[in-house]
């Protein structure tokens, strides 16, 4: 996601978190070869983030639940467990980033989230009850809600 923004907006200073240094360090190397300039942390979520705040902040966590049944079909099997998998709702890691971004957000700062086809409901009502405002949901191309988000105005 970083990588992808900061191919699209020159002019913003992107950092890139994650907690797999290993993931760090692919990224890292395709920045340089694409000479897009990120800045990268490894952290659990904002652990390492001290006070730092942004006016976006965007993720595709994990989001499957545990006992989903596409994790066995096409390419799932190869990919790390800790990448796909979040609990047993596979919400788990989208709560602590909910949880954790008012922290980390300026007032009026955005958190955008992707989430799993059929989550958009529990993403909103996570949003709202975390004091984030202008919640909404957008569909993917094939009509699925796939990304949620909400503004951070305190």
């Amino acid at each position: 996601i970083a990588l992808a923004v900061a191919s699209e907006l020159h002019d913003c200073l992107v950092t890139g978190v994650d907690r797999s240094t290993a993931a760090l360090e692919v990224a890292s190397t395709n920045g340089e070869q694409l000479e897009l300039p990120v800045e990268w942390i490894a952290s659990d979520w904002f652990a390492a983030l001290a006070a730092r705040r942004w006016p976006v902040i965007a993720s595709n966590p994990p989001y499957i639940a545990e006992a989903d049944p596409h994790l066995e079909r096409g390419d799932l099997p190869a990919e790390p467990w800790s990448a796909l998998v979040a609990g047993t709702d596979g919400l788990d890691c989208l709560r602590a980033i909910v949880t954790g971004a008012s922290d980390h957000l300026e007032c009026g700062g955005w958190l955008l989230l992707e989430h799993g086809w059929d989550q958009g409901e529990a993403v909103r009502d996570l949003l709202q009850r975390a004091g984030f405002t202008a919640v909404s949901t957008r569909r993917d191309l094939a009509g699925h809600e796939r990304a949620s988000g909400g503004q951070w105005t305190r």
